[in-house]
């Protein structure tokens, strides 16, 4: 009861909108793809034109980011070989993810061949999730102060913040700057909500079938349509041990699950505005594949 009573306060102090608990019955078709001579295949983003941007391990046991445009992959050669790790594409073929180096961990936009640093004022580690087609890079910066989420719009941050929530990150934004989505932690249950943001408003979005909260999201398009993962579990010690997890596309307040066939554990990263969801599916003998789900007409 003490929990239930917890999670209504939150929810009375964020000003969450109510969530349909209808399951939507939207099917897909399911592809599952690894990089050639490679393995351990992650799928981070997909843009507009349905290019798909991640990373995957070599033979040798390197890591690499690759692109597959039109069905061929190609890896992301970036300059002075930095050890960045790409986590969203754009449009226009620019690309976000992290960066580390000797100074720390750096978020970082890759365009036209160029490399560039961001990192929001004043933070001691930076990382950027996405970027959407106008440019907006979304991401997350650490203080002593706490782990906070931003958006860096026309070369401007903007710190974003949740009432009664900590640990957050911004995973993705949508063309406009004002819908955003990631995940926070409340100080009510300790544990990890997905939510939809827009100006003041905050929307948690843990799916129906959740026991207890234990959801991420990771990408909106631009007809409001989220995709993440939720886990199933009892309590927050559960959530905090990396359980197996499903995958969801949340439209018009309902929610598909995404599993494609044989996952143990499906992670969904990135929604085009096709409605095309890539991500990361773990099979049961433990192996890591990029997965591609179509919905179908």
């Amino acid at each position: 009861m003490k929990i239930i009573a917890a999670k209504l306060l939150a929810f009375l102090l964020l000003g969450v909108l109510s969530l349909s608990v209808a399951q939507a019955q939207t099917e897909y078709s399911y592809v599952r793809f690894d990089v050639p001579n490679g393995s351990q295949t992650f799928a981070r983003g997909i843009n507009a034109r349905g290019d798909i941007i991640g990373s995957y391990v070599d033979v040798g046991g390197v890591g690499h980011d690759f692109l597959l445009h039109n069905g061929v992959y190609a890896n992301i050669d970036y300059p002075g070989d930095a050890a960045a790790s790409a986590r969203a594409i754009n449009a226009q073929g620019d690309v976000a993810g992290v960066l580390n180096d000797a100074d720390g961990t750096h978020g970082f936009l890759f365009r036209d061949g160029q490399l560039t640093k961001v990192d929001y004022p004043g933070a001691s580690s930076t990382i950027a999730f996405g970027i959407n087609n106008s440019g907006d890079i979304t991401g997350r910066y650490s203080t002593p102060g706490g782990t906070f989420g931003f958006i860096l719009s026309n070369g401007v941050f903007h710190g974003v913040h949740i009432p009664a929530g900590n640990n957050l990150g911004v995973y993705r934004a949508e063309d406009d700057g004002l819908s955003l989505v990631g995940d926070v932690v409340l100080k009510s249950d300790s544990s990890v909500h997905a939510f939809v943001k827009r100006l003041s408003q905050v929307q948690l979005l843990d799916p129906p079938a959740t026991v207890f909260p234990c959801s991420h999201a990771r990408g909106i398009n631009e007809r409001g349509e989220v995709v993440g993962a939720f886990s199933i579990v009892n309590n927050v010690d559960e959530c905090n041990s990396h359980p197996p997890a499903h995958g969801f596309v949340m439209h018009d307040g309902s929610f598909d699950t995404i599993d494609p066939p044989g996952s143990h554990d499906t992670f969904a990263f990135g929604i085009n505005d096709d409605g095309v969801v890539v991500g990361v599916v773990t099979d049961k003998q433990g192996n890591t594949h990029g997965f591609k789900a179509t919905p179908k007409q």
